[in-house]
């Protein structure tokens, strides 16, 4: 991660990591994991794999039969204070944010609201896009299956989009795409990126914790980034968080309403050292949301499951082409629309990774067996727990641990 966006994300308090402590509340589901998933003896040793990882806190949920069967919280939110998490810890899902947003898309296509071959410019009028004639051939899809030939995201004033190829030829992994199509749906719909999201997938499936914004009432239970040192930071800080709502209330407009223009607009009087670039914007279709783990278990159901159906649910046929290879990026990993695919041994898994500096998530599914996990950690060595946690959970590696941004 480039070294601005991490100062953007880490502002570091002043304690160092205290001693771990594990803290556990059972959901109604069931009290133990599911058999032949996390052992007693696995988790009596996770809180020393905390520890020495300098990870103080995490989440884990995980799926059995189609069932979010348990989900557990482990350390400290935050080494000031001390207070556990629990599973109604909330944590940034980083990048696991893209794949909740893709679902989103997807409905629309089914309303016929969007086309997901048609390009972007043909919805939206953007005069800040490359002028290069490949801007004018980016379509949903593109963005959707990291193939629009951008760069992951810009950090400096004088950055400009670059074409690393022509859209749709192979995978680059890019932020900058998924925004621009944040931009589009906010053009189609004339709604701000937030009340989309939440009208159409966070209040219908029950993600009532879970938001793109992060919410004042989040306080009381949010996990606190921590560096490798086991540092405590906050989120874009508590002062600049500020700002913007008293910004929404100056002109009265909530947050969750504001489109593009607005977040402009806003970024020019509270951070205007800033460049206007979608990497320090919030909301973010590709980097903002922030869940807890059993909420997003419960979001995973639909991309596991073709059973009862509701207005809410994907048609099978647009499931099984999010889980269908769009980009092949090598022996193992493919891009389906709006998630990685890993096929190994005749068995297809989606999953997703998110990286936001000083917290690290993962998630990954298993469609055939109808099972999966979400891991939140609030440290920046937490890829180096959730690979260990995930090969626990589903007895085994995964090649997806080996692949990574690029």
């Amino acid at each position: 991660m480039n070294s601005a966006r991490r100062q953007w994300l880490q502002q570091s308090g002043g304690a160092l990591l205290a001693s771990v402590a594990m803290n556990s509340a059972p959901t109604a589901q069931r009290a133990k994991p599911p058999a032949g998933t996390l052992s007693d003896a696995f988790l009596a040793r996770l809180p020393q794999m905390m520890e020495l990882a300098n990870v103080p806190g995490l989440s884990i949920a995980l799926i059995n039969e189609g069932q979010v069967a348990w989900a557990r919280g482990f350390g400290v939110r935050d080494v000031n204070t001390k207070a556990a998490v629990d599973v109604d810890t909330i944590f940034p899902a980083a990048s696991l944010s893209k794949v909740v947003f893709s679902y989103a898309v997807l409905k629309m296509r089914e309303e016929k609201l969007i086309d997901l071959d048609r390009p972007l410019v043909s919805y939206l009028s953007a005069s800040d896009l490359p002028n290069d004639p490949r801007a004018k051939q980016i379509t949903a899809r593109h963005a959707l299956t990291h193939s629009t030939g951008w760069q992951n995201w810009r950090f400096a004033k004088g950055n400009e989009l670059q074409f690393a190829f022509n859209p749709g030829e192979k995978f680059s992994y890019s932020g900058e795409g998924f925004f621009l199509l944040q931009r589009v749906v906010e053009q189609i719909t004339g709604r701000g990126f937030e009340e989309v999201m939440r009208e159409r997938v966070l209040q219908p499936l029950g993600m009532k914790r879970s938001s793109y914004i992060r919410q004042p009432e989040h306080d009381a239970n949010f996990a606190a980034g921590h560096n490798s040192r086991g540092v405590p930071s906050e989120f874009g800080g508590p002062q600049q968080r500020q700002k913007f709502w008293d910004l929404a209330k100056q002109w009265n407009k909530p947050m969750a309403s504001w489109r593009y223009e607005d977040q402009v607009r806003a970024m020019q009087e509270v951070q205007p050292d800033l460049p206007p670039f979608p990497n320090f914007m919030t909301p973010n279709s590709a980097a903002s949301l922030v869940t807890t783990a059993s909420e997003y278990a419960q979001f995973m159901l639909r991309l596991l499951d073709k059973s009862s159906p509701d207005a809410v649910s994907l048609m099978e046929a647009t499931r099984r082409e999010m889980l269908t290879p769009q980009i092949k990026i090598n022996s193992a990993i493919a891009w389906g629309v709006g998630l990685g695919l890993e096929i190994e041994g005749g068995r297809t898994c989606f999953w997703h990774w998110g990286d936001n500096g000083t917290w690290k998530a993962f998630m990954l599914g298993d469609p055939q067996r109808r099972s999966g996990v979400v891991v939140l950690t609030n440290g920046a060595n937490g890829h180096k727990l959730w690979q260990r946690i995930i090969a626990q959970a589903t007895g085994r590696d995964h090649a997806a641990f080996l692949f990574w941004m690029v």
